[in-house]
């Protein structure tokens, strides 16, 4: 199934903007677990080549900058496997329609976006999943502990769908995101997202008579305390 870009408002498709195919996620669709791993890594390589906090000499030209809201909205639906076939088939019904645009191109400028001239068309941002951004502090938590003793702070927050822990994550999930600043948290019986923005904390350990050491921890924090 061919992407599909807008020529009239140079719209990225959700793909492009992860640098996916919808090839790619096909030849791993027998294995749901390989194709939620694929599009992770791509969301992961795509906010840290994009974020303005992680921008590198050499990095992402600005022609081709997409903001973390395209590319927060990219993994909200390619990663949800309902909505993923839905935006597929909306960007496939969208091809005829182009051609018969392309056809046209006599009686006025062809596009494929929603635009002043009238015409109709698909891009990307016409596909809308909600997404919240909040901070970590925000949350609710609570402590638990496993069956081998071990204590796990989970943070959790209400969804409008009705789920009181609709949004649920634990201290590993922070971690792994440490280095993007920010998680992406879906809820469990909708298609809401949470974008929860967090700060890593480094602070010195003292040595035994109160003086501050050569090592370090790090701890979980709101941004708010950066």
């Amino acid at each position: 199934m061919p992407t599909h870009h807008c020529q009239c408002t140079n719209s990225p498709t959700f793909y492009e903007i992860l640098s996916l195919s919808p090839s790619s996620l096909s030849a791993s669709a027998e294995d749901p677990a390989a194709t939620a791993r694929l599009i992770k890594r791509a969301y992961r390589r795509a906010l840290l080549s994009h974020h303005p906090d992680k921008q590198t000499p050499g990095g992402a030209s600005a022609s081709a900058s997409f903001t973390i809201d395209q590319i927060s909205a990219a993994y909200a639906t390619l990663s949800r496997p309902d909505l993923r076939e839905a935006y597929d088939r909306a960007l496939f019904l969208r091809q005829p329609q182009q051609q018969q645009q392309q056809q046209q191109q006599r009686l006025g400028p062809s596009c494929c976006g929603a635009c002043s001239c009238g015409h109709r068309g698909f891009s990307a941002t016409d596909f809308q999943t909600g997404i919240e951004i909040v901070d970590l502090d925000d949350l609710e938590c609570s402590t638990t502990t496993d069956a081998n003793g071990e204590e796990e702070t989970r943070w959790y927050r209400s969804c409008r769908c009705g789920n009181p822990r609709g949004y649920e994550f634990g201290e590993a999930d922070l971690e792994e995101a440490a280095d993007l600043g920010e998680l992406m948290v879906g809820c469990a019986d909708c298609s809401l997202w949470l974008r929860v923005q967090f700060a890593v904390i480094e602070e010195e350990e003292e040595d035994g008579e109160g003086t501050p050491g050569t090592g370090k921890t790090e701890e979980l924090g709101s941004t708010r305390d950066r």
